[in-house]
């Protein structure tokens, strides 16, 4: 489960947009530039969906100063210009990918999805840490074929540790990975979000360790 800043000024596009991606994301949809830009400099986002004309700061300038300030996450640019010289300015500036409008929202969904593959050439869709599986296309874990009981919360915190198995992770950065930016979710959110996992992993030789004053980790029993 991936977090998506989607700057767009059109309430009812945005929405859709919204709507159809937050099946498999957390969205979080701001209206102007300023804010994409400041929700850019101090939250987590995993990709980030930048309609080029908005009130005030514009998105392709947006991209251009996050770009400028260091930004790495996959950029794609919405926009209603399709000329060619525009497509070029926005490569140019750092786009990753460029959608012309009107679009059909599936073209926008497996731009998305292939987007978020890139930073991971070889991303496996199946990981597997002790006898515990993880499908990434299905959102499922299972032990030797059978299906353990998780909700899509506890599959999304349960990838985060598979994919970096020996690293700690605070409840912070938890809770910026796991949540909405504006969130009033607490350190106590994730403690039960990893009571719930530990519930579900019970049975299996994996585990979820809290590590005192400094976070959490997974570990073989």
């Amino acid at each position: 489960m991936a977090k998506v800043l989607l700057l767009e000024d059109d309430e009812k596009l945005a929405e859709s947009i919204s709507a159809g991606l937050s099946n498999d994301h957390i969205v979080e949809w701001v209206k102007s530039g300023d804010e994409a830009l400041d929700m850019l400099s101090h939250y987590h986002f995993d990709l980030a969906v930048l309609d080029w004309s908005v009130l005030g700061l514009a998105g392709v300038d947006v991209c251009k100063q996050y770009r400028g300030s260091g930004g790495s996450i996959p950029i794609l640019m919405l926009t209603g210009k399709q000329d060619v010289s525009n497509k070029e300015e926005a490569f140019g500036i750092g786009a990753d990918d460029y959608l012309t409008k009107p679009f059909h929202f599936r073209e926008l969904a497996v731009r998305v999805t292939a987007l978020l593959r890139r930073p991971a050439v070889i991303q496996q869709k199946l990981l597997t840490v002790g006898n515990v599986s993880l499908d990434l296309d299905n959102k499922t874990a299972s032990v030797e074929g059978k299906i353990l009981n998780l909700k899509p919360a506890e599959c999304a915190l349960l990838e985060l540790f598979f994919k970096t198995p020996t690293r700690v992770f605070t409840a912070a950065e938890l809770l910026a990975k796991l949540y909405p930016s504006d969130t009033e979710a607490t350190d106590e959110a994730v403690r039960q979000r990893i009571f719930r996992l530990r519930k579900a992993l019970d049975g299996t030789n994996i585990t979820v360790t809290t590590l005192p004053t400094q976070g959490y980790r997974l570990d073989l029993r």
